[in-house]
Parts: C-alpha cells; sequence; structure tokens
C-alpha cells in the first residue's frame, strides 16, 4: 500500500469519528438551544408579567380605596387606568406558550379578576352606587378580599413558573452531562484510533526515512559508497532505489576526479620543476648576464613557479588522503622546538612585511612562567609542522605590514573552556591533558558566517579583492584532517585585535590515530609507523 494510500485512510478513519462526534455535539447544541429559547421566550416573559400583575393589583387596591373614601375624580381615573393596565397583562400572559400547571393557574386569576370586575367595576363607573358609612368599611374588606385572592393567584403562576424553569434546568443539566459523557468518549476513542494509526504509520514511514536520511548524510560527508537497502512498492523504496543510483554515479563521479586530480597533478609535478631549475639556472646567470628588469621578471616567475608548486602538492595531498594513502609517522615532538623551526624557515617571508612574530609558551624555563611546561606530544612532525606553516602562512598573507603575529602554546591538564560546541564532536572521545596552540594575527578577520566552510576544499571567502598570494583553499583542509588524524580539533574566532585567531587542541596522546570521517568527505587510512624504538605500542604513544 503507498504511503499517500496508508495516510488517507487513517485520516479518513479519523475524519468519520469526528464528524459523528460533531453530528452528536451539533444535536446537544440544538436540544440545549430550544430549552434556552423557552425559557427566555416564553417564562421569563411569564414571570415579568407576573410580577408586573402585582403591582398593578396594589395599585387597583390603593387607588379603589382613595377614590370611594375621597371621591376624587383623579383618583377614579388611576384606579381605571390600573384596571386597564391588569385586564391587558392577563390577556397577554394568557396568550403565552405556557406549561399546563401555569395555565391552570392563569385561568383562576382571569376567574378571580372577572369576578372583581362583576362586583367593583359598576361603582367606579357610577359614583351615585358609592357605600357610604358601614357600607363603605364592607366594600372596602371586599376589594382587599378580591385583591388579596388575585395576589394568590398570580403568586401561584409565579411558583408554577419557577418550578417549570427548575424542571428545564434539570433536563439541560441531564442533557449537557450526557453530552459532555459521549464527548469525552468520542474524545478517547479519537485519541487512541489516532495514536493506533500514528503507531502504525510511524514504523511503516520512519524506518526508511532514518535510513534514508542517514544515507544522505553519509553522500553529503563525502561517503559515495554507502547504499540504501531497496525492495517493496512504496514511494519509499522507489526513492531508495534512486538513491542508490545516485549514490553510485557520485562514487563513480568523485573515483574520476580524484584519479584525474592524481594524474594531472603528477603530470604537472615534472614540467614545473623543470622550468623552477631553468630559472634557477637563469638567476644564477650561468648561459650569461642578466639585466636588471631580466633579473626582476625570471624571480617574479620563480615566485609565481613556488607558489603553483605549493598548489600542486596540496592537491597531491589532498588525492593521497581521499585516496586512503594517508601515512604517519607518530613519535614524541616538542611542540615549542616544532612551532621555532617553522617560524623560522618562514623568517624571509615576516622580513618582506615586516612583521613581528611573538611566541610565548607556559613553561617556566623557556616561556612566560605563567603554566605548567609544555610536555612534548606523540605526533607525526612533519604533518604538525605542515599545519603550523599553513596558519602562519595564512598569517603572514592576511597581515597588514608592520603588524604583530602572536603565537602560544599553552599545556591544558584540563579542558579549555570556553570550548565551542561543535569542538567537542571533532575530539571524538579524547581525554586531557591537551596541547593548545593559538595563532592570532591582525588581518581582516574571518566573517562568523565563514568560520566553519574555511576547512573545507577550495573554499575562498569572497573580499572583492584577491589578495597576493592567496591559494585555492586546501591548506585549512588538509590541516583539519591532520588535526583530526591526532584526535585533536581547530577552529578559529575573532582576535582582540579583530584579526583571526586559530586553535588547535591535540591530546598529548590520542586514544586513536585514525580519521573515520572528516567534516569535508576525506576518508583516509592512518598507517601508525613508529620513528623510536618502543614510543608506539598498538598506536597510541607510550
Amino acid at each position: 500500500m503507498k504511503i499517500t494510500t496508508r495516510i488517507a485512510l487513517g485520516l479518513t478513519v479519523l475524519a468519520g469519528l469526528m464528524v459523528a462526534a460533531l453530528a452528536y455535539q451539533v444535536r446537544t447544541v440544538n436540544q440545549l438551544q430550544a430549552i434556552t429559547d423557552d425559557l427566555s421566550r416564553t417564562n421569563v416573559e411569564a414571570a415579568r408579567i407576573s410580577i408586573l400583575l402585582v403591582q398593578e393589583l396594589e395599585g387597583v387596591r390603593e387607588f379603589a380605596s382613595k377614590s370611594l373614601v375621597l371621591a376624587d375624580s383623579g383618583y377614579v381615573a388611576q384606579w381605571k387606568t390600573w384596571e386597564e393596565a391588569v385586564t391587558g397583562d392577563l390577556s397577554r400572559l394568557a396568550a403565552l406558550d405556557l406549561g399546563e400547571g401555569e395555565q391552570t393557574a392563569v385561568q383562576a386569576v382571569q376567574g378571580d379578576w372577572e369576578l372583581y370586575l362583576a362586583e367593583i367595576a359598576p361603582l367606579r363607573a357610577d359614583s351615585e352606587l358609592w357605600p357610604t358609612g358601614p357600607g363603605l368599611m364592607d366594600t372596602l374588606d371586599r376589594i382587599d378580599e378580591l385583591v388579596d385572592g388575585l395576589r394568590f393567584g398570580v403568586e401561584n403562576i409565579i411558583d408554577e413558573n419557577q418550578s417549570w424553569v427548575t424542571r428545564q434546568a434539570e433536563t439541560a443539566t441531564l442533557v449537557g452531562q450526557r453530552a459532555t459523557r459521549v464527548s469525552w468518549l468520542a474524545a478517547l476513542s479519537a485519541v487512541t484510533l489516532g495514536l493506533l494509526i500514528c503507531v502504525i504509520l510511524y514504523f511503516s514511514i520512519s524506518g526508511p526515512l532514518r535510513r534514508l536520511t542517514r544515507g544522505t548524510r553519509e553522500i553529503a560527508e563525502g561517503r559515495f559508497a554507502h547504499r540504501l537497502p531497496s525492495g517493496g512498492s512504496s514511494e519509499l523504496s522507489a526513492l531508495a532505489d534512486d538513491f542508490n543510483r545516485m549514490a553510485a554515479r557520485l562514487d563513480e563521479v568523485e573515483e574520476i576526479k580524484q584519479d584525474f586530480v592524481s594524474h594531472v597533478s603528477h603530470e604537472l609535478k615534472g614540467p614545473l620543476a623543470a622550468i623552477q631549475e631553468t630559472i634557477l639556472i637563469l638567476l644564477e646567470r650561468l648561459p650569461g648576464p642578466l639585466t636588471e628588469k631580466q633579473a626582476q621578471l625570471l624571480a617574479l616567475s620563480r615566485q609565481s613557479a613556488t607558489r603553483l608548486s605549493g598548489m600542486i602538492s596540496n592537491l597531491l595531498e589532498i588525492s593521497r588522503i581521499e585516496g586512503g594513502g594517508m601515512r604517519m609517522d607518530v613519535g614524541w615532538v616538542d611542540p615549542v622546538e616544532l612551532v621555532q623551526d617553522v617560524a623560522d624557515e618562514l623568517d624571509p617571508l615576516f622580513r618582506a612585511k615586516s612583521l613581528e612574530v611573538e611566541i610565548t609558551s607556559d613553561d617556566p624555563t623557556g616561556g612566560n612562567g605563567t603554566g605548567a611546561p609544555v610536555f612534548p606530544i606523540a605526533a607525526d612532525r612533519e604533518r604538525l609542522q605542515e599545519v603550523v606553516g599553513n596558519l602562519l602562512g595564512n598569517a603572514i598573507k592576511f597581515s597588514p605590514h608592520h603588524g604583530v603575529i602572536r603565537v602560544r602554546i599553552v599545556a591544558l591538564p584540563d579542558w579549555p573552556r570556553p570550548l565551542p560546541g561543535r569542538v567537542l564532536s571533532q575530539l571524538r572521545g579524547e581525554e586531557p591533558p591537551f596541547l593548545l596552540l593559538e595563532v592570532e594575527d591582525e588581518g581582516p578577520g574571518i566573517p562568523e558566517a565563514h568560520r566553519e566552510g574555511i576547512f573545507q576544499k577550495f573554499y575562498q571567502i569572497q573580499r572583492g579583492v584577491r589578495r597576493e598570494g592567496q591559494g585555492v583553499g586546501l591548506g585549512l583542509a588538509i590541516s583539519r584532517n591532520v588535526v583530526q588524524s591526532h584526535g585533536g580539533a581547530i577552529w578559529v574566532r575573532e582576535s582582540d585585535a579583530g584579526g583571526a585567531h586559530f586553535f588547535v587542541l591535540i591530546p598529548r596522546t590520542a586514544r586513536r590515530l585514525e580519521i573515520t570521517q572528516s567534516g569535508d568527505g576525506m576518508v583516509p587510512e592512518v598507517l601508525v609507523v613508529s620513528r623510536e624504538e618502543g614510543a608506539v605500542h598498538q598506536g597510541v604513544p607510550s
């Protein structure tokens, strides 16, 4: 079954359950709405009219008594007004769609009111019929008796109304409780079914997706030999087949590229060496004298040839690393001596730009005396020289004239602080003590967005102007592979002076002297060969 079919089926089941629950909720809401309408339109109106009737009956009592006692026409008019109000409200009340008990109570009040109108209303219409003396008191008592009976009847209407409202409220409560139970049941059913569907979909999709993600990461990191298990009729199986074809093609292209770079580099090295020798012979004036202009041009040509030779050497080094031909000759190395030797070799370049080099170490005997002595480390001296040379070479290229390059060598008995999170993943389980090498210049610095990319092959920061001597972006990529082959890490941040501040952290004795995978896709196999008898045991210096 296709993934889309599985998802559509699961969503359809969930949607059907949710529609059924929604339909029940709508029916319940309509039922509650009907109860609410009854309460608001009928019973609330009946209660309001009943309360008005109580007030109006009191008005009838008051002005009937005042009219008979005082014989005031104004009171008679008010008496009539209150009687008309009672008559009108009783008619409105009788017109409402009331319950059986309320209708019976309304009919009783109407009968009592008709009795009142038959006995008392004629007195209001004809003043000659008004009683006097003892008859007046009897009439007033009769009015009180009739009005009290009417009030009792109206209050009975109110009681019946309240009883009906209470019953409706109880009904609404029962409906609401039932709706709540059904809603909870529907919700739990939907959640249970949804979780079941999600689990089924998860196990049917997540496995292939994890394998595809892992395979994509392998390809992104340059391991083109990785393949995914294929087979099946789902879209993910077809995607796995396409992925394997893509990986096979990339593996083929990568192999062709490596062979091309290796062969071209080897082919260029011979003619370039011959060109360099020819230029050197000409500069030594063995064939004959040179003019000053000719000597300058030949010197420039020799510099360009030397730089081109360095690029070709880097290309060959990358080819060896990617082809699994990296070889390491591990022995005990004095870091301070190594850095000083590299600085001495680059002294002409420092002098050419009037650069000052400050080399300090935490060594009481030969450094600044601020920390523990710098200990020897188990490493390949030539390859570490290459790393230090690349870092110092970059510092020279990008430092302004008369600038200062600071090199610091620190012995760390514990982890350095702060340490970037991505550096921890590069250390691959190594433990202290560490050696920390810092190279800081006063150049333009490296923008934060490029501080990881510069360690990839052929990565260049476009600054608008190409600097003299700028390479093709292989030195730092090679340096990181060498550092990682020693179990260490390399990173960069902005220096206090605004330039680049490189850090190289190497354990004194790496747990494993081999690279399983570097950040730019290089997969070298490291062969460890001891330079000193007994210095290396099973790949780790003793």
